[in-house]
């Protein structure tokens, strides 16, 4: 079965806080098709190690995919690097020249030496044409080898893959397809990594066919399965008993497979069950409202958000009592529940959904550490609480904690117990 490579280019993609997606979303868009990517490098703008990378994803890959390092500037030296590693001399490609003049001259800009540069192609390379962006793509196939080389910008590629790239790669699809190979994400909260990992040590995975990772994170554990197999039905088979096995372990505590999200689940819950929330956070400072407002047509289901720190504003706005908060303190289960209970009352929605806690650095005390949350959640009958104490940075804590308040309202539209 062939496989493939990409790598991507750009020194900014080696700093902290620069996010690297352009491999997310071509790896789905290759299985898509039949092809695995089997390896992911980043790499810097230095034409040698760009070269290094190429020959060693040449030796190993059937399918070379390259992004960045295609524009006009002084960086963009993929091209270059291809050329010699390919052995092939850069030509100026007449029709993308001509296409970047009009792009340029219909914003009102003359095309610079620089510009033009994105129009050299190495020799009888099959140049694909960019239809938002000045650098096009360019495909190379060498000793049984294919190179793909794209721009960086993930706009452009979202664009020019499903605009003719994957009908352009379906002879190596259709070489890779002699097997099949089927991926499948399935998306726990509420237990560790070496919980959910001793849940499925003694899984039964019918041989190396079947694959089964973990990634953790602050919104929970995935679990990733992977089965090989001859014939498509055979993979899917498998891959459902797989499936069935892993949900039995992991329970309750599985809320979404696939790119389904908890702010996904929850918003379709409320909606199909009619019901309406309203929200008062403390440590989180609006993010579980945020949360519950990105799916489009939450104005169905989510009323209202209330972002309450002090204790004044906890009493003014929701009605907690001030003898409360003196007995009890801010970060409650108490406090929780009053705030759950005035959220719902001053609202007038069917539910109410509250968070109070130490989000940190600082604040913590040995009888409430950093990170020590209390989730509350009130309908027209009674209030429920849940306590946790998260690890991590304040920005972790704050996510941990949003999506435990999620987690504690999809219980509940769930019919399930609250522990």
């Amino acid at each position: 079965m062939g496989c493939a490579e990409i790598i991507a280019i750009g020194s900014e993609l080696l700093l902290a806080g620069v996010a690297e997606t352009n491999s997310l979303y071509l790896a789905d868009e290759l299985l898509k098709i039949g092809i695995e990517v089997r390896y992911k490098t980043v790499v810097g703008d230095q034409p040698k190690d760009i070269e290094g990378a190429l020959r060693v994803a040449l030796g190993r890959a059937h399918l070379v995919v390259t992004t960045g390092g295609l524009g006009p500037t002084r960086d963009d030296v993929t091209r270059k690097a291809v050329a010699r590693v390919t052995g092939r001399r850069l030509v100026l490609h007449d029709e993308t020249l001509q296409a970047i003049t009009e792009r340029l001259t219909a914003r009102n800009r003359s095309v610079t030496a620089e510009q033009a540069t994105q129009a050299l192609v190495p020799m009888r390379a099959q140049v694909i044409p960019n239809p938002v962006g000045t650098a096009p793509g360019f495909f190379i196939t060498r000793n049984e080898r294919a190179l793909l080389c794209l721009p960086g910008v993930p706009s452009e590629i979202t664009r020019m893959v499903p605009e003719g790239i994957l009908s352009l790669l379906e002879p190596i699809a259709g070489e890779a397809a002699r097997g099949a190979v089927l991926h499948r994400r399935l998306r726990t909260f509420g237990l560790m990594e070496s919980e959910v990992d001793a849940r499925l040590k003694d899984l039964d995975v019918a041989g190396p066919s079947v694959e089964i990772g973990l990634q953790a994170g602050d919104l929970g554990v995935d679990v990733l399965l992977t089965v090989r197999a001859r014939h498509a039905e055979s993979a899917e088979a498998v891959l459902k008993r797989i499936e069935r096995a892993v949900r039995d372990r992991v329970g309750d505590h599985l809320y979404a497979a696939g790119s389904q999200s908890m702010d996904g689940v929850v918003a379709m819950k409320l909606r199909s069950k009619g019901l309406t929330v309203a929200v008062a956070e403390s440590c989180t400072g609006g993010l579980i409202s945020q949360r519950l407002t990105s799916v489009p047509g939450s104005s169905a289901y989510f009323d209202c958000g209330f972002v309450l720190y002090t204790n004044r504003a906890k009493v003014d706005v929701l009605n907690v009592p001030d003898s409360l908060l003196r007995a009890k303190g801010a970060v409650s289960g108490e406090v929780a529940m009053a705030m759950a209970e005035g959220a719902r009352a001053r609202s007038g929605t069917d539910l109410g959904l509250a968070v109070t806690g130490i989000a940190g650095p600082s604040g913590g005390t040995k009888e409430k550490p950093v990170g020590l949350v209390y989730l509350a959640l009130a309908d027209k009958r009674r209030a429920v609480c849940r306590s946790h104490l998260f690890s991590g940075d304040r920005e972790g804590i704050r996510r941990r904690a949003s999506q435990a308040a999620l987690d504690l309202l999809r219980r509940y539209l769930s019919g399930k117990p609250i522990e």
